[in-house]
């Protein structure tokens, strides 16, 4: 009777610990979220790009020399590019990456397009694409001040993003900051809002 209770008992630890592994894979197996994009800002020295979505914030830390003479560029040139991001993926570690792609507007100038070209911008299309890798960081906790209000986008701009799932993942908290006048701080710079002319379908994944 003992050797009976033992083999089922045997059997059925088997059986938990097979299912167990099935469902162990499911557990990390990546999956997709959906991101709405509140504001594009960058540093005041043009060497990170910063997403503040509803649930996280993704600062981007390896951009191109163009990509940064772009973002740092007279109020004139910015205003006539327009710029999308695609195939945003998160790894297990909180590591983000995607593409980027910009052109220019059809209110640009002829000056503009010359200007553009002399930014990094290829011709004869004038446009201008890279990679941007940075980090996930959890937007929790985080209210926008009532002084530093994005200007409204016309329209909602959403991500599908990819993500890696692990149980060692840990989210930090954003390092980004609100200052006493309202002012948004990361690292101790300025973070100034992207004055594009637009964001194409951005942050479609």
């Amino acid at each position: 009777m003992e050797r009976k209770a033992f083999v089922k008992g045997a059997v059925s630890s088997l059986t938990l610990l097979s299912v167990a592994g099935c469902f162990t894979p499911m557990l990390y197996k990546p999956r997709t979220y959906d991101e709405t994009a509140l504001a594009f800002l960058v540093t005041e020295d043009g060497s990170r790009v910063v997403v503040l979505g509803q649930k996280y914030h993704y600062i981007f830390d390896e951009i191109s020399p163009s990509l940064k003479q772009i973002l740092l560029s007279p109020l004139e040139l910015r205003t006539v590019v327009v710029a999308s991001l695609a195939d945003l993926s998160v790894s297990s570690d909180n590591v983000v990456t995607g593409d980027y792609s910009l052109h220019l507007s059809s209110q640009a100038s002829d000056e503009q397009r010359n200007s553009a070209i002399a930014a990094g911008f290829a011709a004869p299309d004038v446009t201008l694409s890279g990679h941007l890798k940075g980090v996930r960081y959890s937007a929790e906790g985080f209210t926008f001040p009532s002084t530093a209000q994005p200007q409204e986008f016309a329209h909602r701009y959403g991500a599908t993003i990819r993500e890696e799932r692990s149980k060692a993942a840990k989210i930090l908290l954003t390092p980004v900051t609100v200052a006493a006048d309202g002012a948004l701080i990361l690292g101790g710079l300025l973070l100034l809002f992207l004055l594009l002319a637009g964001y194409g379908r951005a942050l479609s994944g």
